[in-house]
């Protein structure tokens, strides 16, 4: 089967300027972003604008959205987030099997919101896709010194330096997403969704992988560690790239969930 939600993939990558309107951080968009089980407001990831990718994509997620929130709760470690953008101005919860963590988790001070950031999507080459998806899905090993040094050259494109260079983990749009804990196909979660009854009586409906966002200060998503360790300092140039958040839709009902997965 295909995991994919979109056969392109795009890197999502911090940018000096705003111009294709994707943020990363900012404060929540919505009424009704809120976490049913902290009753705090949910961390706004990533704010994408559908009206540039629909230049290039025809899923009807991007198509029927003029914005593509992607909402998470760190401080109950959210399981199973589910929720669906009814419009510009408020989105339902569907359901969240996280439990709280404390008040120290992920860390103390955690802040109510991320810096808002401008980010921009850049496609990833069909050339380096395959090659990065040999190394992710199968292992490095089975690249050629030429293919590895492709990847290197490649990749640098995809994110910052900070990244670990015996890896390739990204923050990813679409496409085959690197994935710690490998692929996963979660029901939807809407029960008034025809795909969530069909996969309720047996059938493989499920929904599909959409993106992936990493824990990474750097870039304005310190989702597990201080941007500023001690409060001090800059961000760090190594960091935890290995705590991740991935997000699935139904492309029935444009429902979106989300879990955070680590190594």
């Amino acid at each position: 089967m295909s995991w994919y939600y979109t056969k392109q993939g795009y890197a999502l990558i911090a940018a000096e300027d705003s111009e294709q309107g994707h943020w990363i951080g900012g404060a929540p968009a919505h009424s009704g972003a809120e976490c049913p089980v902290c009753r705090v407001p949910l961390l706004l990831l990533a704010d994408l604008n559908c009206v540039w990718i629909r230049q290039y994509e025809e899923a009807k997620l991007f198509q029927q959205l003029d914005r593509l929130p992607l909402y998470f709760c760190w401080k109950c470690s959210a399981d199973d987030l589910s929720y669906q953008v009814v419009s510009s101005t408020r989105v339902r919860i569907f359901g969240n099997l996280g439990k709280p963590q404390g008040e120290d988790f992920p860390y103390a001070n955690f802040p109510d919101q991320f810096k808002r950031c401008p980010a921009k999507l850049v496609p990833i080459p069909y050339e380096l896709a395959k090659l990065l998806a040999v190394a992710q899905e199968v292992g490095p090993e089975w690249l050629s010194g030429d293919d590895t040094a492709a990847v290197s050259a490649g990749i640098a494109g995809l994110r910052h330096d900070g990244f670990s260079q015996t890896d390739v983990n990204r923050h990813q749009v679409g496409g085959l997403l690197p994935l710690i804990q490998g692929h996963e196909s979660p029901e939807c979660p809407n029960p008034k969704c025809k795909n969530h009854k069909l996969a309720r009586e047996g059938y493989g409906v499920r929904m599909l992988e959409l993106a992936v966002l990493h824990d990474d200060p750097r870039s304005g998503l310190p989702m597990v560690e201080r941007a500023e360790p001690g409060g001090e300092g800059p961000c760090p140039t190594q960091f935890n790239e290995w705590v991740q958040v991935v997000y699935w839709v139904c492309e029935e009902c444009l429902t979106l969930a989300a879990s955070n997965r680590c190594d």
